[in-house]
């Protein structure tokens, strides 16, 4: 059974990694872009605060309010699945594990048509 929550485990956090990379294109693609760190490893220690800060600055971008609560949600919910993936890794439960799952999804069902958006209204 460990070996399978091990293994669970990694594929979240490799999810993780990618809604992370695909808010930075959206970060760079914004009317004013904002730059988050993007090393290959990024500890949540840096990554949190960046992504807290993107979700504070949504509302002050030149953009509709549509594409400013596509952004804030996307962000909220990368935030609500790198916390559930801690308390998981701590004491790892099924339930915790599905609820990254969720809040991924839900976050690049925010982020994609925004990046989408924003690379073709691109001024």
């Amino acid at each position: 059974m460990a070996d399978r929550d091990d293994e669970i485990m990694r594929a979240l956090a490799h999810s993780i990694a990618v809604s992370y990379s695909l808010l930075i294109e959206v970060c760079q693609a914004l009317p004013v872009p904002v730059t988050i760190p993007t090393d290959r490893h990024i500890p949540a220690t840096d990554a949190v605060p960046a992504i807290r800060r993107v979700a504070k600055l949504a509302q002050d971008q030149p953009m509709g309010e549509t594409q400013m609560v596509q952004l804030y949600t996307g962000c909220i919910h990368i935030l609500a699945a790198i916390d559930l993936y801690v308390l998981c890794a701590a004491r790892y439960e099924e339930t915790r594990a599905e609820g990254v799952a969720v809040n991924l999804l839900r976050s690049d069902s925010e982020l994609e048509p925004l990046l989408l958006w924003l690379l073709a209204n691109a001024g």
